[in-house]
């Protein structure tokens, strides 16, 4: 696990950490979660959600300045995904299936980020934009991907906001088909994000 100490820059004016002045490590939970993807076909635009997501951040502190951070694997479990309708309510479970085959999930049930570095764009007191750069893994291939992000401290924790959007072809996925092969799923896709890490 890598850490990132640029990363300190942009956060050690968040008060928050100043309340851990005399631990030498310290870890943020994945507690709430809202990860969408979103898709075109043939037929009609579609989106699923993923429901069983689980991450953390470890980062260590003195004093009054975020000296490192590090961030564990943040796994999505692929059988977890369900699609859904404009409005949120659940869409049917044919897609589902079409949607769990592509990706193989049977034998990689889970698509994995790890985050591999992180470079500052703005910060003020309380909020930070940045680019992420890490390992996405999709169906058992891995690649670089980088994305923008925006960060809000919040009560007792982080909260991260934003998406990122690629080919499923890049992670050797075919779109999914339908009906004989009549709706066919374009290829581009975009995930859009909103994960709170809070104190265990």
């Amino acid at each position: 696990m890598k850490t990132f100490k640029s990363f300190w820059i942009v956060l050690a004016v968040l008060p928050f950490f100043a309340l851990n002045g005399n631990a030498q490590t310290a870890k943020l939970s994945l507690k709430e979660r809202s990860i969408i993807v979103k898709g075109t076909s043939s037929l009609h635009d579609w989106r699923c959600k993923t429901e069983q997501i689980s991450g953390d951040i470890s980062y260590a502190a003195n004093a009054l300045t975020l000296k490192d951070i590090t961030v564990a694997n943040l796994e999505m479990v692929v059988k977890s995904m369900r699609s859904i309708k404009e409005n949120g309510n659940y869409y049917e479970s044919g897609m589902d299936k079409n949607m769990y085959k592509a990706l193989n999930a049977d034998k990689n049930p889970k698509i994995t980020f790890v985050l591999t570095d992180i470079s500052s764009l703005k910060a003020s007191a309380g909020k930070a934009d940045f680019i992420v750069k890490g390992n996405l893994t999709i169906a058992g291939s891995q690649k670089p991907i980088s994305f923008p992000v925006n960060a809000t401290l919040t009560a007792n924790g982080i909260t991260f906001k934003g998406s990122t959007t690629f080919k499923m072809t890049t992670f050797g996925v075919t779109p999914p088909k339908a009906l004989l092969g009549t709706i066919k799923t374009g290829d581009e896709i975009t995930i859009v994000f909103n994960t709170s890490f809070k104190n265990d």
